[in-house]
């Protein structure tokens, strides 16, 4: 989710707890919605809905781990699926471009394993092992502890040379430059709802609303690569 859905998310939140006879503060939902802020407005929707037609978990008020539960199944399937569309990316895009995930988790993971050319840049399947491993606990780390920020997008290779050499315009990064890896419309979510970020020491600010909207529709074919 982003800030703009912060009213939505609240409206759903206070309406189920209604049904379990419970009232919310705004200092709850506040933090409701930090910690379910990595998943999309409509994933949050269907999870409630799963969780009150639940026979096993209906009878008790949601949690925010019951949401993600349902939204994305437990740490252990998500993590799997995350390291699928990482393994995918890393052969079929490589280290030179830029990447952005439809999954903010996969974005912090790799941040905090040094960026995507440092990870796309695995020449063995050794090196992939490792990495996985790598991947995997930081992962689990962040579905059970979500990272309140995630950068807009992991920069490659071509990103940071780019950067270091004085060659975006204030900073703005070429649509051309990004591939989207999984779903087109959460991949560009994720970008909306990130932060910016530093390359080589340099802001590489977040596109503008019509070049996003532009990226999406030029970059729907690759919507295969994971």
């Amino acid at each position: 989710m982003i800030d703009s859905d912060f009213e939505a998310f609240a409206t759903a939140w206070g309406q189920v707890q209604e049904i379990y006879n419970r009232s919310v503060t705004p200092g709850t939902i506040e933090l409701v919605f930090r910690a379910l802020k990595h998943l999309e407005l409509d994933e949050i929707h269907r999870a409630l809905t799963l969780h009150i037609q639940s026979p096993d978990t209906g009878q008790f008020p949601p949690r925010p781990g019951d949401v993600i539960k349902f939204a994305r199944g437990d740490s252990q399937s998500r993590t799997l699926q995350a390291w699928a569309k990482v393994e995918r990316a890393i052969r079929s895009v490589g280290h030179y471009r830029d990447v952005a995930f439809d999954d903010p988790l996969i974005h912090a993971a790799i941040e905090r394993m040094g960026g995507w050319t440092a990870v796309a840049t695995a020449e063995t399947e050794k090196d992939l092992v490792w990495l996985r491993q790598r991947f995997e606990a930081q992962y689990r780390t962040y579905a059970i502890h979500p990272p309140e920020t995630w950068p807009r997008f992991l920069p490659g290779a071509a990103t940071q040379q780019n950067a270091l050499i004085g060659n975006h315009t204030r900073g703005q990064l070429p649509g051309r430059d990004m591939t989207l890896i999984g779903d087109s419309a959460r991949a560009a979510r994720v970008i909306e709802g990130g932060r910016d970020i530093k390359s080589n020491g340099t802001d590489v600010k977040r596109l503008s609303n019509d070049a996003l909207s532009g990226l999406i529709a030029n970059m729907s074919s690759n919507r295969g690569a994971a």
